[in-house]
């Protein structure tokens, strides 16, 4: 008998065990870009107010939050991948969204992001997330809410 559990979405459920079979994740949970924005130094953002800036710095806003599953634990955490580059989410994780950093890079309305997954070139584990949010892979995945919209691939 062998039991598979996490490793059917082709991840390991922890660092702590030998990985002796190779895997490739199995999804790829994404949003879009839906709004642009330059923060001026001093103008903090998110609830709290515990992220601000000393410079102008170019941000964009995803629709996804604790709502989704995307734990609050990622709030000045996390990282997206957006147009083949990482960026660090900035502020709290609402209910419905995060603000993420893209310094003086470009972003436009409807551009895709990577939350979790790969984009390519460049990929965020399932790993690397729980460690971001201080859990395990199991809970990360187990935690992306139903009102995801998920489409299936042959």
């Amino acid at each position: 008998m062998v039991r598979p559990g996490i490793l059917l979405y082709g991840v390991y459920p922890g660092t702590d065990v030998r990985k002796s079979i190779t895997v490739e994740p199995a999804i790829n949970w994404k949003s879009r870009v839906v709004y642009f924005k330059v923060i001026k130094p001093g103008h903090p953002v998110g609830y709290g107010s515990t992220w601000q800036t000393d410079h102008n710095v170019r941000a964009v806003t995803i629709p996804v939050g604790y709502g989704d599953g995307y734990f609050r634990k990622l709030s000045n955490r996390g990282e997206v991948l957006l147009n083949g580059n990482r960026y660090p989410v900035i502020g709290a994780v609402s209910m419905d969204q995060i603000v993420v950093n893209i310094e003086n890079d470009s972003a436009f309305n409807s551009d895709e992001v990577i939350l979790l997954g790969s984009d390519g070139k460049n990929s965020i584990t399932c790993q690397e997330m729980a460690e971001w949010a201080e859990t395990i892979p199991y809970e990360i995945l187990t935690n992306i809410n139903t009102r995801v919209p998920r489409l299936y691939k042959d």
